[in-house]
């Protein structure tokens, strides 16, 4: 009776063993894609502009709330939201008054929710 030849196992032990650490560093897609789609999505980069009503201001905690018109460019409707300031609210602004923003994502990574107002002035 004829052995099986030991260079076929020994061949497919080679292969196993060399292709399982490049299977093991290999991102997992949708990880990756979404960290992508997030990089390369614009509204996480760049400014936007809004118009609304100051309805509250939370000082302690830098943060305004605005019942904003809607904002195309992001698909929002008409709303109230809480935002936080990047500097504090500017003298002769007040609850009630009509206002002009500008804001940009905090940090799309670490809280993709947080949308920080980084100019606000009276609408003229």
């Amino acid at each position: 009776m004829q052995m099986p030849s030991p260079f076929p196992i020994g061949m497919m032990l080679f292969m196993a063993l060399n292709t399982a650490p490049a299977l093991a560093e290999t991102p997992e897609p949708d990880k990756d894609m979404m960290h992508h789609k997030m990089a390369m999505d614009p509204a996480n980069s760049m400014k936007h502009e809004g118009y609304g009503v100051l309805k509250a201001v939370n000082a302690e905690r830098g943060k305004v709330q605005i019942a904003h018109e809607a904002i195309p460019e992001l698909r929002w409707p008409a709303m109230p939201m809480w935002f936080t300031l990047r500097d504090p609210l500017p003298n002769g602004i007040s609850v009630g008054d009509a206002v002009r923003f500008e804001m940009m994502k905090s940090n799309p990574k670490s809280n993709p929710q947080e949308w920080v107002i980084i100019r606000i002035e009276r609408k003229r």
